[in-house]
């Protein structure tokens, strides 16, 4: 009987028994102040992922034929197509890898808009061909 009264103390004097009553007094201290639980926050987040849908963007891949600040000019060449030339907006958000020039190989992710030009939103720059 006394031993049943006393397991808390008996527990807390042991090592193991010291982390057991010091998990319990956090998770029941977490739970009466409202702490949100690991549940709670990935129903928060899947809500927030299905609130927030990404626009997904195309792709042109091409020679830079001319660069300025603020825009790019890339020359699509497909095979049996006239070759075309496409023009894209660079703004703060563009992120591009690598060094843009004159006559590099570059792909580039844009976001087409209803009023301007498409607005680059990644360049990468492509290795050179090597000469034979």
């Amino acid at each position: 009987m006394w031993l049943q009264r006393h397991t808390v103390l008996l527990l807390m004097f042991r090592p193991s028994g010291i982390l057991l009553f010091a998990l319990l007094l956090v998770s029941l201290a977490g739970w009466r102040t409202g702490v949100p639980t690991l549940a709670a926050a990935q129903q928060a987040q899947e809500e927030t992922q299905e609130t927030e849908p990404e626009a997904p963007y195309e792709f042109v891949s091409g020679t830079i034929v001319a660069l300025s600040a603020g825009k790019i000019v890339v020359n699509r060449a497909v095979t049996g197509k006239p070759p075309e030339n496409r023009t894209f907006l660079i703004n703060a958000q563009t992120k591009v890898e690598g060094r843009l020039r004159v006559k590099t190989r570059v792909t580039v992710g844009f976001k087409a808009t209803e009023d301007a030009e498409p607005v680059a939103v990644r360049v990468i720059v492509r290795a050179a061909n090597p000469r034979k």
